[in-house]
């Protein structure tokens, strides 16, 4: 096994690689680690030896460790521990040492020219990517009495409550109302994730005079489930799941407290604008919307 370390420069779809003396193929710069330096010791010195480039230890973040083929040699296995960089860099700048025949962006899909273990880091980031997106897939459902016991699974922080309503909280409201629209988020597995309601005709009219906008309302994800993106995932599909489910609404309203900052963040990346302020039960909110249509 030979131990390498190596700097990622991605941009897009293609990534910065160097071409060295009798090696047709193109891979990262780096190169073997030598007794005693540490990786980041190792990778300053190659980056010197291969691009003339002085980086500062401090800039280099490792990203992970992948094995593949060793190139050239032949029935060999080689360890790329990879990192990247967050200095400044004018990478057009650069000027190869003597060693380094060419150095240039390479397309992801252009193999033929890629050192295998750099494939290797292709198909494994690839692979990362699929499984991300998975994870994060969410199927919007509204609610009836045989997913009772879905909803009642869902695991709440005590520190949630005083942002929202519970989801059992909002299944007894609407039981009594028929303009509140109970929905469930399930994941790529199935399970129940999250919870929210939409609430038509007065539940809206508070916000606006458009009588064919709708509120959106009592948003939590379970607890257990949180940091794997399905909140962003239900911002995404919210409005294509509306011009489904209610083909007639062009306009989403919700709130936000003014101290929950995460929970802005999120709407205002999901494209939601400031439309006033207000208060409920004796807390300020921010009045947010998003046309549709």
């Amino acid at each position: 096994m030979i131990k390498c370390v190596c700097l990622v420069i991605e941009e897009q779809e293609k990534l910065l690689l160097v071409q060295s003396r009798n090696r047709e193929k193109y891979y990262f710069p780096g190169g073997k680690i030598d007794i005693g330096e540490t990786y980041k010791q190792a990778l300053q010195r190659e980056l010197n030896e291969e691009l003339q480039l002085d980086i500062p230890e401090s800039s280099l973040i490792y990203m992970h460790t992948v094995v593949g083929e060793a190139y050239p040699q032949k029935n060999m296995k080689t360890e790329l521990n990879c990192f990247y960089t967050t200095a400044d860099i004018d990478w057009s700048t650069l000027v190869p040492s003597q060693e380094i025949t060419d150095l240039q962006w390479i397309d992801k899909k252009d193999e033929h020219k890629i050192a295998p273990a750099v494939i290797t880091w292709i198909e494994e980031q690839q692979h990362f990517k699929n499984i991300e997106r998975e994870i994060s897939f969410v199927e919007l459902v509204p609610y009836t009495e045989k997913l009772i016991s879905d909803v009642k699974h869902i695991a709440l922080d005590i520190s949630d409550r005083q942002f929202t309503k519970t989801p059992v909280e909002n299944i007894k409201l609407a039981a009594h109302d028929s303009e509140r629209h109970p929905t469930l988020i399930y994941n790529h597995k199935h399970q129940c994730v999250g919870f929210f309601t939409l609430h038509e005709g007065q539940g809206v009219a508070p916000y606006t005079t458009n009588k064919v906008a709708i509120f959106f309302r009592s948003f939590s994800i379970d607890k257990n489930q949180r940091g794997k993106g399905y909140a962003k995932k239900v911002m995404d599909a919210l409005p294509g799941y509306l011009s489904k489910q209610f083909p007639d609404i062009d306009e989403i309203y919700l709130t936000v407290n003014n101290d929950n900052i995460v929970a802005q963040a999120l709407y205002k990346q999901a494209n939601y604008e400031n439309a006033g302020t207000s208060t409920l039960e004796g807390r300020s909110i921010y009045i947010l919307r998003r046309t549709i249509k």
